[in-house]
């Protein structure tokens, strides 16, 4: 036979076999909402904190729907949406159940019937059981309250739904043993409680080991490397739980929880995007005192260092820029030193100011926020001299606007202030100021005690300093 007509032939084959491939992996889903007259039925999904939309379906006929997308979607809890009411179903996508159908009326959303997918099945069966328990449960509760009203205590009631929780428990441990590869099996596990074991000591000893041992093992219940993971409706709700109640709040002890939190996740590409960019727009908007640091360790550990290589160059350089600028000025760092100018044309540097304590404040004689809170910088100034407390104001005002700054001075009362500008605003080079007022407050060695505070702030959180640093003085008192 010619060698062409083989070539021919085997190239054929190759395409036909592609060909039943692809069939062979056509994801379909066939859908009949019963009593639903609309002809557009919405496809979505969970994504983290969001329920994104995935595909518009249009009715086939009354009712009916099919939902067959280009490519397999991935694994997660999935939900349909019905118009106008926009109330939603739901039903689970696994790896490996291509084709299947479900059946339901728009009036039971949780009565959903299902045809070639088990493990829908056992997900639907296990929402029932919920439903049914959950109504016992109720009424249960609601003879106790009644009972609480009247005076006295129904303890009967209290049992049965003692018990009730604990046949829940068993069922869901039940479903987990008798279907662990289930996505169902998954959602249980998730949302159980670690068990934290008995600790012996002092009450306060104890506390602190079973806050310690929760902390380290929060997640122990939860696969964060499973794909579907990032598709269900209580994930964000575990991570942020984590961070906002379970952590401190301190800005270092947060950058240790999230790093924690991304490296469970770096196997799991969809989720480890969604909470790496999560977490740094959430603290490059956050105005609490100190995220900038949270901001600042995000680009350099996980951006600049190309984990996160589906950001562009232009967003990347944009990125870098502003932690550049925050770099130097957050708290802990040395101000940087500068060199401004007094009204008679002096330079002096920031560092040559002697004085225990230095607050430095940026501010203008136009901004109308600079205005409101000048009284009460000048009135911290007084009440804190005595103390050690110096500040180095600078007007931002540059150009021919510099003249403006010194009637400025005397109008706001900061004559006793270290008082400076620069016409060239070269500060900007070393601390880059955006917007006015922008207060620091630091201590001998000119380090960053705590900066972008309310002016109405300043005294409650100066006598704090002073404790802090108080205690720190203090010396153990000799027995000689």
């Amino acid at each position: 036979m010619n060698i062409h007509r083989l070539s021919g032939l085997f190239s054929l084959f190759i395409i036909l076999l592609n060909s039943l491939n692809i069939q062979a992996q056509e994801f379909t889903v066939n859908i009949q909402v019963d009593g639903y007259t609309n002809d557009t039925l919405i496809l979505g999904s969970y994504f983290g904190e969001k329920q994104i939309v995935k595909d518009t379906l249009f009715a086939k006929s009354k009712g009916k729907f099919i939902w067959q997308p280009t490519e397999r979607p991935p694994q997660g809890v999935y939900l349909v949406l019905l118009k106008p009411d926009n109330i939603f179903a739901q039903f689970l996508v696994n790896a490996t159940e291509n084709k299947f159908s479900f059946e339901f009326n728009q009036k039971d959303l949780i009565g959903l019937k299902f045809k070639g997918s088990q493990e829908n099945k056992i997900f639907y069966d296990y929402l029932k059981y919920l439903q049914d328990k959950r109504t016992l449960a109720d009424t249960l509760k609601a003879r106790m309250e009644k009972a609480k009203v009247a005076g006295v205590t129904d303890a009967e009631s209290q049992k049965k739904l003692d018990g009730l929780d604990k046949e829940v428990k068993a069922e869901q441990q039940n479903i987990m043993v008798t279907h662990p590869a289930s996505l169902t099996a998954l959602l249980i596990k998730s949302n159980v409680e670690i068990d934290i074991p008995s600790f012996e000591g002092p009450e306060d000893s104890v506390k602190v080991r079973r806050y310690y041992y929760y902390k380290d093992h929060y997640f122990d219940n939860i696969d964060l490397n499973h794909p579907c993971l990032i598709r269900t409706p209580f994930i964000h709700q575990k991570v942020d739980y984590f961070i906002n109640k379970v952590c401190n709040q301190h800005p270092d002890t947060l950058i240790k929880a999230i790093d924690f939190v991304l490296k469970k996740l770096e196997n799991n590409t969809d989720a480890y995007r969604y909470y790496l960019a999560d977490f740094l727009n959430k603290y490059a908007q956050m105005k609490i005192v100190g995220t900038d640091a949270i901001y600042v360790h995000l680009v350099d550990k996980y951006y600049k260092t190309g984990k996160a290589s589906w950001v562009t160059e232009d967003i990347l350089k944009k990125m870098t820029d502003n932690a550049d600028e925050l770099r130097n000025i957050l708290i802990g760092k040395i101000m940087p030193d500068f060199t401004t100018y007094l009204e008679s044309g002096q330079a002096i540097r920031l560092h040559e100011v002697k004085s225990t304590y230095t607050l430095v404040i940026f501010w203008a004689p136009d901004c109308g926020h600079c205005k409101k809170i000048m009284p009460t910088v000048v009135d911290f100034y007084k009440n804190n001299k005595d103390k050690g407390v110096k500040i180095f104001a600078v007007c931002t005002k540059g150009g021919d606007k510099t003249a403006t700054c010194w009637p400025a001075v005397k109008e706001k009362g900061m004559d006793d202030f270290i008082n400076t500008a620069d016409e060239y605003q070269r500060y900007n080079s070393k601390v880059r100021i955006k917007s006015t007022p922008k207060i620091f407050i630091l201590d001998e060695k000119k380090e960053i005690l705590i900066k972008d505070i309310p002016a109405e702030e300043l005294d409650r959180i100066f006598k704090e300093i002073l404790q802090i640093d108080g205690r720190k003085n203090e010396r153990p008192v000799s027995n000689e």
